[in-house]
């Protein structure tokens, strides 16, 4: 199977195991679910499906020389997530964790067809699922890890900037079981992009207005019964056609709104919805005459940006929508 990333480019997978679990139906349903938790028709930054993300996840660790196991549990990882993405902790989760898919992981792995094709190759689904094994694929913040890698540099491209990505992509290696940066220059353009993206999107205010009114949307669809928790098991765009032959008019233009854009004033006082910042920052590793160091460590630069980056995220930010 010849595997084509917009990311990492052309991959030959010649492994059968991966091959069956890549066409299994859980990781095909996550062709329809958007990275970024909304569908790009109600997005303001271009997107791109849970399943790219996970393909990329794995080919990324095949590049860094992981074992087979670790190859699975990377395409893997995010065959949880629900439809709408992280948008399920803003209704029945917590949104400053982020963690309702992986609560569930290993329940939905079980009673997948997952555990069925890994036997057939003689793996034992209990070994995929525990990712802390795995340490290319997940690590703790601050650390580089082949999710954190994939989901930064695959939004840096999907933004139309692939030819900066190269210097980061080329300079990527791996030192006692961790994801580190050849150089102090590939360390400084990959944490950019982090810092860019995390205002621009992850943290960023119209990004999280669009979460907390995307949830209303759900919460209002769940309590008249137009759909059920179940229902985010499938695709995102199964749910939105639902809502959209609701006949609900508060639900149909609460996606009008979110299709054709919206004005708003921020405020650190008050306003009519509070939004909640989570401190997300990266401090890679650099291999600096044959040891490791952070990027904090290497530059003063970088380490009081990481200091007035986690004064902001303290403060509460408001937001009233205004009449257009």
């Amino acid at each position: 199977m010849l595997i084509q990333d917009t990311v990492f480019g052309d991959t030959e997978i010649t492994e059968q195991v991966l091959i069956d679990l890549i066409n299994s139906p859980s990781i095909q349903r996550l062709k329809g679910i958007s990275q970024l938790g909304l569908p790009q028709e109600y997005f303001h930054h271009p997107t791109f499906s849970r399943y790219e993300h996970s393909i990329g996840v794995m080919v990324l660790l095949r590049k860094l020389g992981a074992s087979l196991k670790e190859q699975i549990a990377g395409l893997l990882h995010d065959a949880s997530h629900t439809a709408f993405s992280h948008v399920i902790d803003w209704i029945i989760g917590d949104p400053a964790k982020d963690n309702y898919q992986d609560s569930i992981f290993k329940q939905f792995v079980d009673s997948s067809e997952i555990p069925s094709i890994l036997k057939k190759y003689e793996i034992n689904s209990d070994e995929i699922v525990d990712h802390e094994i795995f340490t290319l694929l997940e690590q703790d913040l601050p650390l580089l890890c082949a999710d954190r890698v994939d989901y930064t540099l695959r939004e840096i491209v999907a933004r139309g900037d692939k030819e900066q990505t190269e210097l980061v992509i080329s300079n990527l290696t791996t030192s006692n079981g961790h994801i580190v940066l050849k150089n102090q220059s590939a360390a400084e353009r990959f944490s950019e992009f982090y810092i860019k993206l995390h205002h621009d999107n992850w943290a960023g205010v119209e990004s999280k207005t669009r979460y907390h009114l995307l949830a209303e949307i759900l919460k209002k669809a769940l309590d008249c019964k137009h759909i059920t928790l179940e229902d985010f098991k499938k695709t995102d765009e199964d749910i939105i056609n639902v809502l959209l032959k609701s006949n609900n008019s508060e639900i149909i233009n609460g996606l009008n709104q979110l299709r054709n854009g919206f004005s708003f004033k921020e405020s650190d006082t008050e306003g009519e919805i509070l939004l909640r910042k989570k401190f997300r920052h990266i401090d890679p590793e650099i291999i600096i005459n044959d040891g490791l160091k952070r990027l904090s460590e290497c530059s003063e630069e970088y380490k009081q940006k990481l200091v007035e980056e986690k004064e902001k995220s303290k403060k509460k930010i408001y937001v009233s929508l205004l009449k257009n």
